[in-house]
């Protein structure tokens, strides 16, 4: 049978020990790069964090050219944003991002921007935000963090163990670094909504992670007295158990979300959903991965090193038995799929 016809079956024997040691070479790099490009380039803020006003001009011939000669007389030539959009009538948006002094000043931008361009004063969209505002973001954002790591290691701690409240935390932290990384090398802007959706993928991946981890206790439970398994057999078991139940899981979460993306951003332009969706969907990806190659392999790493299991394998090393063999003897797999 092939893969997908065993996994259908549950005859799925997949090497998640001998996996890991690639994917933890992979997770190293990427979250190295991230955490770098988060020190070097930073992150593409947006003004509900950065403060400052926002244009949007309606015409289909304003050049950014014609914008930045405006926008340098008023002395806010430099370190301006510029974005050329297409609105859901299909029409043109140049939209610019700058720091002003007050309001008024914006307001007098964007009556200087609609003579230039052509149209009225009431056609350009003037949105101004003060950076207390951002700062309050911002610090709710991280209490927010805060206080959801502290409950769900509490939650974990005293519904499973420690061990696995770090393991899980540990994957939560790994899914935070690697989104904001994405969004820091490629230069995608954070909004608000990118800070939601953050948030909703700590609870997407924790799920997954609890599912492995009520499995893997079930068979930890049935089989240690056995002595015939380590703990990282146990692991690779369960992982092949709940796999179909997260490649499941994923792909009916990932379409409607690639929906979401597709439609809101690129066929009705609607910025907000199109940062919701992205950072949703690098989010949940990363989570799934997460919870297999990085929440079980340490939990497996933490737990190989308790009395009792150490035991075990002390004593299956005392008979020859080749403990770095993981196979699970109760399910028959090819020649092929033990490689």
């Amino acid at each position: 049978m092939g893969f997908f016809s065993r996994l259908y079956r549950g005859t799925n024997d997949v090497d998640f020990p001998k996996i890991t040691r690639y994917t933890a070479i992979v997770s190293l790099i990427l979250v190295m790069i991230s955490v770098g490009s988060v020190l070097t380039k930073g992150l593409n803020l947006s003004i509900d964090f950065e403060g400052g006003s926002v244009w949007e001009v309606p015409s289909q011939d304003f050049t950014i050219e014609k914008a930045t000669a405006v926008m340098a007389d008023f002395g806010e030539s430099e370190g301006e944003k510029y974005q050329e959009a297409t609105t859901a009538e299909g029409g043109r948006v140049l939209r610019i991002q700058g720091q002003v002094e007050s309001v008024q000043t914006g307001a007098e931008i964007g009556a200087a921007l609609a003579q230039a361009a052509g149209v009225e004063t009431s056609e350009v969209t003037v949105n101004t935000v003060g950076p207390s505002w951002g700062d309050d973001i911002t610090h709710q954002a991280l209490v927010s963090l805060i206080v959801f790591m502290v409950l769900v290691a509490a939650y974990i701690t005293i519904r499973l163990e420690a061990r696995m409240a770090f393991a899980a935390l540990t994957a939560v932290v790994h899914d935070i670094l690697i989104t904001v990384g994405v969004f820091s090398v490629f230069g995608l802007q954070v909004t608000p909504a990118t800070v939601i959706s953050f948030l909703t993928i700590l609870g997407f991946s924790l799920y997954d992670t609890i599912v492995v981890y009520d499995r893997v206790q079930d068979n930890a439970e049935r089989y240690v007295r056995s002595g015939e398994y380590t703990y990282t057999g146990i692991m690779r078991r369960s992982l092949n158990q709940v796999l179909m139940r997260s490649i499941n899981t994923t792909i009916t979460t990932v379409l409607p979300i690639i929906s979401m993306l597709v439609v809101g951003n690129f066929v009705f332009g609607q910025q907000t959903l199109g940062d919701f969706s992205l950072a949703l969907l690098i989010g949940l990806i990363s989570g799934t991965y997460s919870s297999l190659f990085i929440a079980a392999p340490i939990t497996a790493f933490l737990k190989e090193r308790e009395p009792r299991w150490r035991e075990i394998r002390r004593r299956l090393v005392a008979k020859g038995v080749d403990v770095a063999d993981t196979t699970w003897h109760g399910v028959k797999v090819s020649r092929k799929s033990r490689t």
